[in-house]
């Protein structure tokens, strides 16, 4: 199964925390919008006076410009593009990714310093890290759980199937 395409599940904890470092970064910045985002696009949380619509195309497109990126990176022989700026004359984005399956995106106002955006996006990248740590700890943890448990099942299911069809071949032999 491709990485980037995985079911993880955030459990509220992890959730509010994200939320308290999302909602920290908006504050010292003013920005916009802040999400963090799966590399499929999907906004995880956000703290944001964008509407929920905006949101989701513009996770949408920041997964495929990663994605795009990726590619460049590859042909240009490095082994991957972290982070990236686009500037416009109004709201500027700064986007980096987070590990392997997560971007951190913050759309700002041309009053906001790219600076500053970078030194608060870096400061909250290590918080979530540590979060999102937990996060793919406890989704491995239910993984192998539910891996075991289907497992079980499926002996299970496996058995009743084999005993039924020994049980009918001895009622066969028996009536013969």
């Amino acid at each position: 199964m491709d990485p980037q395409l995985t079911s993880l599940i955030v459990p509220a904890k992890e959730l509010e925390a994200i939320k308290v470092c999302l909602a920290g970064i908006r504050r010292d910045i003013d920005a916009t919008c802040i999400m963090l985002l799966d590399h499929s696009g999907q906004v995880i949380s956000s703290r944001s006076r964008k509407t929920e619509a905006e949101e989701i195309t513009i996770g949408a497109l920041l997964a495929g410009t990663f994605s795009s990126s990726r590619e460049l990176a590859h042909i240009l022989k490095e082994q991957d593009f972290r982070s990236l700026i686009q500037q416009g004359p109004r709201e500027s984005i700064y986007a980096e990714q987070i590990g392997s399956q997560w971007i951190l995106a913050i759309v700002f106002s041309k009053y906001s310093i790219v600076g500053m955006v970078k030194v608060a996006a870096k400061r909250a990248i290590m918080e979530l890290e540590e979060i999102l740590e937990r996060v793919r700890l406890n989704n491995r943890e239910r993984d192998r759980f539910f891996s075991l448990k289907m497992r079980d099942s499926l002996d299970d299911t496996l058995d009743l199937l084999f005993r039924d069809s020994t049980n009918s071949d001895n009622l066969q032999t028996e009536a013969s």
